[in-house]
Order: structure tokens, then sequence, then C-alpha cells
């Protein structure tokens, strides 16, 4: 008999009005689990065959890009010069916002060209040739629509242009939910780590880095940079005094903020050296034990409320007491336990954020929608199948899916983006369900299945994480949560 479980997504609001991502609706309460029509099933294979790719083509990285987008603007002024110049001013500032000022725009795109111009010589082919080479490619295919002339002595002419603007489009990426990853406070100035301290904002840095490069590696986020503005600004600087070309003025300006922002505080991070005299002897007994705390949250930057917060903790494997061997330093244990630190924090925002799905399937073998530090290789985790959506009857709010346990899924192999795995002890036919229908779950104990070598990534590229360890949450905010992921192995230590 199938158990049912509900699990509740603590960013499920945050998600919808951030608009970050496509995602197919879940189906209401009155709606079965998702089916789609009968696909062929591929037989069950001991060795599970690598899926083909659609394409072997890898795009180059999107950082956004210039393109020209047509405006008519209008302007007014003493003479039909100023008219237009002021008429150009307002297309490029329609274009491109704030990028720009008027100063600006005047001095650098070549909006002077009209000066003392009549308005037959700007309708002239020569003057719009004239704009795009002094603009250096900002104005293009400019014409003068129409010039009224005042119809009072003093009044002012009007000009209605036509013209191309530069324009930087914004990389894709940044439709993601926008992240920033503050730094970590700890309460204490160094770390005890065995018989020697540890400076903590050295290995606070550390962490930061390493939990921001892995939320990059996830693919979900838009991370965002505030650590390097001085060589940014740098180059910034370079295109407002002239050193660029022109058109990438329309660059300026564009930098986000954040939807998002995590912040942790290090409750503990320690592997505490215990020591006892012996009596009559000027031996000690000395021994070892420690571990890690983390309490994070993450933040909604525009109302600043706490969309989900939880404890998180670890523990270094113990010592015995003994009289041999009173010189650890502890400098593994500190990697053991910030690696541990490190999976815990990434594999919780991802489990709240983007529960990890079943993207693709051919028999028994299977795509999921992560990888990086998502999954590891070689383990195995629970899989589920999502069902109806229940919710509140008190806030009508989301209570999640109903999630029926259907089978175990073994990781063959991890890209940056994807992961590779097989089915096993799957009970009932999987073939009809829709891409998402099946989610991974928690890490499972056994002895690490034999991975299927990649030929196309190489073992430094692939973001394999360390066995995720076992984490205790204490009380949160932002629903459930997730079920609890796998120990380390203790060998590790």
């Amino acid at each position: 008999m199938l158990r049912h479980s509900i699990r509740t997504f603590g960013l499920a609001a945050l998600l919808a009005a951030l608009a970050a991502c496509d995602q197919k609706p879940a189906p209401t309460a009155q709606t079965p689990v998702a089916q789609a029509p009968a696909a062929s099933a591929a037989p069950a294979s001991t060795t599970p065959a690598p899926l083909t790719p659609a394409t072997a083509t890898i795009p180059p990285p999107d950082v956004g890009k210039l393109e020209t987008v047509k405006v008519t603007a209008d302007g007014y002024g003493t003479s039909a010069s100023e008219a237009v110049a002021e008429a150009m001013s307002m297309a490029i500032l329609q274009v491109n916002g704030a990028a720009v000022d008027l100063a600006t725009v005047k001095a650098r795109l070549g909006i002077d060209v009209t000066t003392n111009q009549t308005a037959a010589s700007m309708r002239a082919e020569g003057f719009a040739e004239a704009v795009r080479t002094r603009s250096g490619g900002v104005v293009q295919n400019f014409r003068v629509v129409t010039m009224d002339e005042p119809l009072l002595p003093k009044g002012k002419y009007k000009a209605t242009i036509e013209a191309g603007i530069a324009k930087f489009v914004v990389p894709a990426e940044l439709k993601k939910i926008k992240l920033v990853v503050a730094p970590l406070r700890f309460d204490r100035a160094t770390i005890p780590m065995g018989d020697r301290n540890v400076p903590a904002d050295e290995v606070g840095a550390e962490l930061r880095q390493r939990i921001l490069d892995a939320l990059v590696n996830t693919g979900r986020f838009a991370v965002l940079d505030r650590e390097f503005s001085p060589e940014i600004q740098q180059e910034l600087d370079m295109i407002a005094n002239g050193e660029a070309p022109k058109a990438e003025i329309a660059k300026l300006s564009q930098a986000v903020t954040a939807d998002v922002i995590w912040t942790g505080r290090i409750n503990n991070l320690a592997y505490n050296r215990h020591a006892r005299q012996l009596r009559s002897s000027d031996r000690q007994l000395v021994s070892y034990s420690g571990g890690w705390s983390v309490s994070q949250k993450l933040v909604n930057v525009a109302t600043r409320q706490v969309v989900t917060a939880e404890t998180l903790r670890g523990e270094a494997p113990s010592t015995a007491p003994t009289t041999l061997g009173t010189g650890v330093n502890g400098g593994k244990i500190l990697g053991n336990m910030t690696d541990d630190l490190v999976n815990g924090v990434v594999a919780s925002i991802l489990s709240r954020t983007f529960p990890i799905t079943v993207v693709a399937l051919e028999g028994s073998n299977v795509v999921l929608s992560q990888g990086g530090q998502a999954l590891r290789a070689g383990s195995r985790y629970a899989m589920v199948v999502m069902g109806s959506e229940i919710k509140d009857p008190q806030t009508g709010q989301t209570l999640g899916r109903v999630e029926s346990p259907c089978c175990q899924l073994v990781i063959d192999r991890v890209t940056p983006n994807l992961s590779y795995g097989h089915l096993e002890g799957v009970s009932g036919s999987v073939d009809n369900l829709l891409p998402g229908a099946l989610q991974v779950r928690e890490q499972l104990k056994g002895k690490p299945a034999a991975t299927v070598a990649s030929n196309d990534v190489p073992p430094a590229a692939t973001g394999l994480a360390a066995p995720v360890p076992k984490v205790k949450r204490a009380a949160k905010e932002g629903g459930d949560a997730p079920a609890p992921v796998e120990k380390k192995n203790d060998d590790k230590w």
C-alpha cells in the first residue's frame, strides 16, 4: 500500500510573484496525477544507455547584446536645429532611460551636428549619414518626419524624428530569481580546530565563496556579484570617459538589484580538544569532538519578508580518549565540516525552491533537471510521484501535493546542469507521466552504485559534490523542512 505524505514549498508565493521561471501549473485537488499519451518504453537494461542529446552544439554564454530599437520622438526649440537636437536626445533617453544623462548625450553622441542647420539641410540624406557617423552608431536610420514652424514670432519649432537607437538587451539569465549571497556572520573571532585556532573571517570568506559557486552551478539562480565592484566600475568608467566605442554607452546603468538575499549566521563551528590529567602521572587523556550549526534565511528584498528560515546542524566524529596522538591539528576535520555545511545549505535552498525532477524518461533511464552539486554520482535517492494539490481550508493557501513513493534513483553521472541515472524497484508504470511528475527526495543509505564513465564531461567540469551530510533542522519559518538528507560516510574523516 502506497504511503502518502504532504510536502510544502516555502518559496511558492515568491516564485509566483517574481515570475522568474516558466513552470507548468500544479494540478488542482480534482485533477488526477499528470498523465501524457503513452510513449514507447525501452526495455530495462542492467547497463543504462545514455540518452542522445538533441544537438552537440554548445551555445556561448549569454552576456547580453546591443541591438537597434526604432523609435519616434518629438523635440522643441527656438530654431529648427534646436528642435531636432532635442528630439534626438529624447529618442536616446526613451530607449535607454537613465542609462545616460542629457549632458552626456549631447556631448558624446554627436547631437551638436545639428548646430546652425536649416530644416531643409536636416532632411537631406547627407545629414542622416553625418548623425550616424558622429554618434558612433548609437543613432541609425535617422530622418526628420515633420518640422512645424512657430505660429508666433517668439514661438518654438516642433520636430518629429524617427531613428534607430542602440539598446543593451540584458541576458536571458536575469529572468531567473536574482540572488545575492551575504557575508556569513560569526559570534567569535577564531574557530577552535583541534590544537589550533583558525581566523573566523578567513573561514567565512571561503564558505561564502563556495556557497556562491555552488548556487551558480545549479543554474537555477541569477547570482549577483557584490565583491568586485571597483574592477567593474573601472570598465564602466572606460565607457563613460569615451575610451570605448560610443554605442557601448547603452551598457551604462544596467546593474540590477536582487530579488532575494541569502544570509547566514554561524552559531557553532568547532572541533574541541578535551584533556584530563591522569592521577600520579604527567600524562593526559586527550579526545576531540565538535560540529557545526548555521542559521540561514532567504529575505525578499522588495518587501523585507523572511521567506524561509531554518537552522542546520552537523556533527564531526568524536575521538575516544587516548594518551597517544595528541597532535591533531583539525585541518582535515575543518575541510570535512565545511563540505558538510555548504552541501547542507545548498541542498536546503534547492529543495525549497526547485525540487529536482525527471525531465526525460526512456525505459528505466532518466535525465534530471539539475546537476552541479545538487546530486552525487553513484548515490541512491528515493523517488515519488506527484499527485493532487492540497489546500489549507482555513487560509486557502497550498499545502503542497500528495506524494506517492514509487522507486529508487541511482545517479550514473553528473554534468554542470543535468544529471543522468536509472530507476530501480519501480512499482507500477511510470511511462505515461509528464515531465515533473517524478521528483527526487532524500538520499538513501547503502553502498554507492558503480557509475557510468562520462566521455564528454571531464571530472573537473562535472561539479560533483561531496556526499550530502545528515543535518538536523531546528524551528523555522516559511513551511515544513524537506526530508533529511543522508550522513556522510565516516571513512572520509
